[in-house]
């Protein structure tokens, strides 16, 4: 990550997105890339198969594949993201993430 400064404000380049970095068990590996006022932005390298289970987020999110294959899913419908893919998601509602492949992800929580 780099930030620059100017007269208008900052601006924070955020490197890594589509850097597959996947840990041993049954969840993806979640790294923080940046936080900053409005947004923060985590990766998540998933190894096929890896599930992230029922949970809830604090705040309205973005989530898009970078690379790779996995099913979002809500209680309502399940939707296959890839690169060129996004799904925007209410404060509050339950979803899961099953990678399809060997998959990174980028989740962008609003603030």
């Amino acid at each position: 990550m780099t930030e620059t400064t100017d007269s208008d404000g900052t601006m924070t380049v955020i490197e890594g997105l589509t850097h597959l970095d996947v840990k041993d068990g049954d969840a993806p590996r979640l790294e923080k890339l940046v936080s900053r006022p409005g947004a923060t932005v985590i990766r998540m390298s998933f190894a096929a198969g890896q599930i992230l289970k029922d949970h809830r987020a604090p705040a309205p999110i973005l989530v898009q594949a970078t690379s790779g294959d996995v099913s979002f899913s809500t209680a309502d419908e399940t939707v296959s993201l890839v690169p060129g893919t996004a799904v925007h998601v209410d404060e509050g509602i339950m979803h899961k993430l099953v990678a399809n492949t060997d998959s990174v992800v980028m989740l962008t929580i609003l603030r």
